[in-house]
């Protein structure tokens, strides 16, 4: 792959299946070669303004990833990047001959893991304002 600095990259690819009107995920682990960059200035304002104040990077890759579509069975593969977790939510496909690629945008994923380990290291502490009202 011939992007900027590229580097092994962890992915999950997530596939869905509606079991009794409830969504089953199952995920594959993969990896890729690729290169995560952030969003320029310009790239943000062709976003919807709801998808501007999470965070987001972009993923360059030659490897073709899933892609997340609202309100269908398809969502997106997760990158797994600086610790954190990513999914992908726009695809620009750069079939040129020249050097052919794709360009993601990811946004930050909660999957609900983050709440509940913070729940976790929360529990039993009181703060100031609560031991005040007891």
């Amino acid at each position: 792959m011939s992007t900027l600095f590229p580097r092994t990259i962890s992915y999950k690819h997530r596939t869905a299946e509606l079991v009794n009107g409830v969504w089953e995920f199952s995920e594959t682990d993969g990896t890729f070669t690729g290169s995560v960059q952030p969003l320029t200035g310009k790239e943000l304002q062709f976003l919807p303004e709801g998808r501007r104040d999470i965070g987001l990077m972009k993923v360059y890759s030659n490897t073709p990833l899933s892609v997340s579509v609202e309100g269908s069975n398809t969502p997106g593969d997760i990158v797994i990047w600086a610790g954190r977790k990513w999914e992908i939510i726009r695809e620009l496909v750069f079939a040129n001959d020249l050097i052919n690629h794709y360009k993601y945008i990811a946004a930050l994923f909660n999957d609900g893991d983050e709440d509940e380990e913070d729940q976790e290291e929360n529990d039993g502490e009181t703060t100031e304002g609560e031991d005040a009202e007891q």
